[in-house]
Formats: structure tokens, sequence, C-alpha cells
């Protein structure tokens, strides 16, 4: 059984591992990011937005930046992966990004790691096989770096990583 992104969201925040934006944007975020998209969003998306995520460990949540006034509105790195069917959820800080995959049309879409090298042309490894299962392995993700632990390790938190359709797990990319 897979893990909703509300789930997820409460066991990183119980661990410290999450930290929520202060404010509440969420309705007009999801709007606007709504309306980018063409009118369709994966119900996952919308349920993270709606979560209030600013970043889980040391990676930071990818947000509109939204002000009720239109023309003050910025999509920013939003636009950066649509030309690869993404949306960006999280940077690594080092200008990679991990998306949301767009053309599965799924409600429960994978998550993939784009590279900035490539200009995010197309994903590089799959990340998550969905948000949820996504933002555990990606609170663990340095922990696991450090510990050393053996490639594979992501499959006891997220047994489906190795079939997303779009690229392998990051122990099979070479």
């Amino acid at each position: 059984m897979d893990i909703t992104v509300s789930e997820a969201c409460r066991l990183l925040e119980a661990q410290g591992a999450l930290r929520r934006l202060p404010k509440d944007q969420s309705e007009g975020i999801v709007q606007q990011v709504r309306e980018l998209l063409g009118g369709q969003m994966p119900a996952d998306l919308e349920a993270l937005y709606r979560e209030r995520v600013q970043s889980v460990g040391d990676f930071a949540a990818i947000l509109p930046k939204w002000n009720e006034r239109p023309e003050w509105r910025r999509e920013g790195a939003l636009r950066a992966l649509l030309t690869a069917q993404a949306v960006p959820l999280f940077s690594d800080g080092s200008g990679n990004l991990y998306g949301l995959d767009l053309s599965s049309g799924e409600q429960r879409p994978a998550v993939y790691f784009f590279d900035h090298e490539d200009l995010f042309e197309t994903p590089h490894w799959a990340a998550g096989s969905s948000i949820g299962r996504f933002l555990l392995l990606l609170a663990q993700h340095d922990q696991a770096i450090e510990e050393g632990r053996p490639p594979g390790w992501e499959l006891s938190i997220d047994p489906d990583i190795d079939k997303c359709p779009r690229a392998p797990p990051i122990w099979q990319a070479g």
C-alpha cells in the first residue's frame, strides 16, 4: 500500500525533517499551477501544495511566488521542466531538480531527478514512485550516503521505484 502525501508529511514533521511555510497560500498556488498546466493537476501535486512544505532536510521545495495580484505572480523554476513533461518539486541546492512526471496522466505519478547540465531535457533516474514515497526517500538521502548504504536500499521504502517508466532507479542509472 502506498503512503499518501499527507501521511509522509506528518511522519517527516514528527521526525523534524520537514519544515512548513508559515503562511498558507496553497489555494493561490494550486490555482496558479493548475492554470500553468492547462487546467489539469495530479492529485498528489495538489496535496503537496496544500501541505505547505517549505523543505525536507536540506532540500528546498520549489513553489511559485504567490501574490494575489496576477501581474506580480512568478512561476520561475516551475517552467524549467515543462518541456520535459514534469513539474519541479525540490532543488538539490546544486541546480538540479526533482520533478513530478506529467507524461503519464496519473493522479499519483512518479518523481524523477533532472540534471541542470543537460538543461533538464530528460530524467536521469527515478527518485520515487509517488510523491509520498519520494518525500520519505528524500529525507533519508544524506544519511544513506553518510552510512554507506548499499545500492537498492531505496526499495525498503519504495518497493515500486524500480518500476518507474521514464528512468531507472539511481543504482541502475550508471
